[in-house]
């Protein structure tokens, strides 16, 4: 019934994003299945400096989506939630981004996977590690592992919990 897997990173500095992560993984259930939850971190802002430090999770979700319409259902979700991004890296009450979609190269013009930015960012990787450390990257054919040893920029500023202590299950 849902035969791909997908990891998602979750991104909140607008608002209380403890509620506004319960409201996106609320909003992820009816489109898919949760089977993994990872740590939260709160980040430095990567890009646009001038706002809020960002709290940064990953989900690993099951599906029957294809990609683009996995991507269509998360817009949906964003959407439905405001958003709000005005500005490129700028603060968002959510950002939902597919990071890799079983172990697919994709590159259309609305989506690429994997994420062509993820391994550079700590906050992306991290997360990832704690789902999955031994997920091999499709195109760098390292494991995640591997790539969070390789990161040079650090935008963590700490774990801030587990998900079990931040999350209502719905």
């Amino acid at each position: 019934m849902f035969p791909n897997r997908a990891l998602i990173a979750l991104g909140s500095n607008v608002g209380n994003w403890k509620i506004n992560f319960n409201v996106c993984l609320k909003e992820l259930r009816k489109i898919s299945y949760i089977t993994a939850i990872a740590n939260i971190y709160m980040s430095k802002p990567y890009g646009y400096k001038l706002q809020n430090n960002f709290y940064n999770t990953a989900v690993e979700l099951k599906t029957s989506s294809n990609p683009l319409q996995l991507m269509k259902k998360l817009q949906l979700i964003e959407k439905k939630m405001h958003k709000n991004k005005t500005i490129e890296n700028g603060p968002r009450r959510i950002d939902i981004d597919i990071i890799f979609f079983n172990h697919l190269k994709f590159d259309q013009k609305v989506l690429t996977i994997p994420h062509p930015r993820a391994t550079t960012r700590d906050f992306v990787i991290y997360p990832l590690f704690d789902i999955d450390p031994f997920y091999k990257h499709p195109v760098e054919k390292k494991s995640i592992k591997q790539l969070k040893m390789e990161i040079k920029d650090i935008y963590i500023l700490r774990k801030i919990m587990q998900p079990k202590d931040s999350f209502v299950i719905y």
